[in-house]
């Protein structure tokens, strides 16, 4: 854990090492200011690039926070070059036979991943170092700034054709070629010009987008990023001590007229008790000008998140929310639809209830998840292990884990005369509006019903509405839900994915 310097006016970040995975970034990251580089070391467990079956890698995303203490002290949004070969991973003195660095078009970070292929295992600590760019709104740069390097792992889900829907017939909602209960092949043709009106994939106009889906509209077949596990505690922490007192005050009171952050003890979210994320006693803010500092004492946790919330966080680290198409692409792969299928391939489904511990204690078994468990979500990043398959583990056909059980997967998407066609593969820019709120044109303002968004994947009490909402295809929610409306986000998780 990285030690807290606490100023009158200016602070760090705390870090919280993300441990869904044993992600580590070095909590002192050296800045030179002539040549305009920022180094950190960088470990992480059960890393893979491989060239059969999913045929795809994981991968760290890695941006950058910025502070000047003789400004307004607001953190902001540190670009790179978009420029590979300006960056570099070392280890030993040497260059990294183990690691590279990718850097993406728009500067907000960059992904670090394995490098060969054919490769599994553990990635021992590495030195990076990134080129920084001159672009940082809304504050002059000093050499005395603070950084605070943040990152998440990714899991790269290859460009290519996939099924949507899994060809049962028994929900009139579910993705199908048209009126058929027949599963409906993403292809490129498709994706280049657009799934049309909802009569090409739903059997009736309340299923589907009010508007045809144009080509701009992310259907699942191009290449994305997309987040391992469930957005934690721990990142969600680093988000919150990020933002200013004013949008602090906007994402607490939408929990409560007196929920501020001036106060000891206000907590974030409507988490169960004993698992918030919470201002401790002595880090309060000061009303309208010093904010406040948040705890949890969790990390590895998944964080309960309205919409606002998720879409907050996303567009603050460089990325985005995906699509229910994307959704179905990250689970089924390429194999065929299994009727009634789970995330991790087929129908059979194991309870992994109750571990809250920082170690992984559950039993092996086939279709691992927490369904059965009126507690809360359990720690990310279940079992697996060289010797487990893909039901043991939990896993989708590309190795993301737990989109089904712990929490609902959040999505762009549904029906019932909402119109989000105008969403595209557009990433989050860094910067949030005066309220905290993501400001991307074309993503959901705010979920609820009727409102472009779209709850998958079930969540820890799946039990007591059913298990179908677990299924990979189910639509249960195809009408959007209030649960995920501002300061409804009771068992709504969610990730992030990126486009490049």
């Amino acid at each position: 854990m990285k030690q807290l310097y606490l100023f009158i006016t200016c602070f760090l970040l705390s870090f919280v090492q993300a441990k869904a995975n044993n992600l580590a970034i070095g909590a002192s990251p050296i800045y030179n200011s002539s040549a305009q580089t920022l180094t950190f070391t960088i470990s992480w467990d059960n890393s893979w690039s491989i060239s059969s079956g999913p045929s795809n890698w994981d991968a760290v995303w890695v941006f950058i926070k910025r502070q000047n203490c003789s400004g307004n002290n607001n953190w902001v949004h540190q670009f790179v070059s978009p420029t590979s070969g300006d960056h570099s991973a070392m280890s030993g003195g040497s260059a990294s036979t183990l690691v590279s660095v990718d850097g993406v078009t728009d500067g907000m970070g960059v992904f670090v991943k394995r490098i060969g292929t054919n490769v599994i295992g553990n990635v021992s600590s590495q030195t990076i170092t990134l080129k920084l760019t001159s672009t940082n709104p809304s504050i002059t740069t000093s050499a005395t700034d603070n950084f605070e390097v943040l990152g998440m792992e990714m899991v790269y889900v290859p460009q290519g054709n996939f099924y949507l829907g899994d060809g049962r017939s028994t929900n009139t909602s579910n993705f199908s070629a048209g009126n058929t209960t027949q599963p409906l092949l993403i292809n490129a043709s498709i994706q280049n010009a657009g799934l049309g009106s909802y009569t090409n994939y739903t059997s009736g106009p309340q299923y589907g987008c009010s508007v045809s889906l144009p080509s701009i509209f992310p259907l699942g077949y191009n290449g994305f990023y997309c987040m391992k596990y469930e957005i934690s505690q721990g990142l969600v922490v680093e988000f919150l001590n990020a933002l200013t007192y004013d949008q602090q005050a906007v994402k607490t009171t939408a929990r409560g007229a007196s929920n501020l952050p001036n106060v000891d003890g206000v907590y974030f979210n409507n988490n169960w008790a004993g698992f918030q994320t919470y201002i401790p006693t002595g880090n309060k803010g000061t009303y309208n000008t010093v904010p406040a500092k948040f705890y949890t004492a969790y990390p590895h946790i998944p964080e309960n998140l309205s919409w606002q919330d998720l879409t907050s966080f996303l567009d603050w680290s460089g990325l985005r929310p995906m699509t229910e198409f994307e959704f179905e692409k990250a689970c089924r792969g390429t194999l065929p639809p299994v009727a009634y299928e789970y995330p991790w391939g087929n129908t059979s489904i194991n309870s992994a209830c109750c571990d809250y511990s920082t170690t992984r204690t559950w039993t092996i078994a086939e279709g691992l998840s927490n369904f059965n468990n009126n507690n809360g979500p359990i720690r990310s990043g279940f079992a697996a292990t060289s010797g487990t398959n893909r039901s043991q583990a939990g896993a989708t056909y590309y190795g993301i884990m737990e989109m089904g059980g712990n929490l609902f997967e959040q999505c762009v998407g549904g029906g019932n005369g909402y119109n989000y066609s105008a969403f595209t593969i557009t990433n989050g820019n860094g910067v949030l509006n005066t309220n905290g709120l993501a400001d991307v044109t074309g993503w959901p303002s705010n979920g609820g019903v009727n409102s472009g968004t779209i709850m998958k994947g079930g969540y820890h009490y799946s039990q007591s509405t059913g298990y179908n909402i677990i299924q990979v295809s189910d639509r249960s929610f195809f009408g959007g839900s209030d649960n995920n409306s501002v300061g409804k986000d009771n068992a709504n998780g969610g990730r992030g994915v990126r486009s490049f």
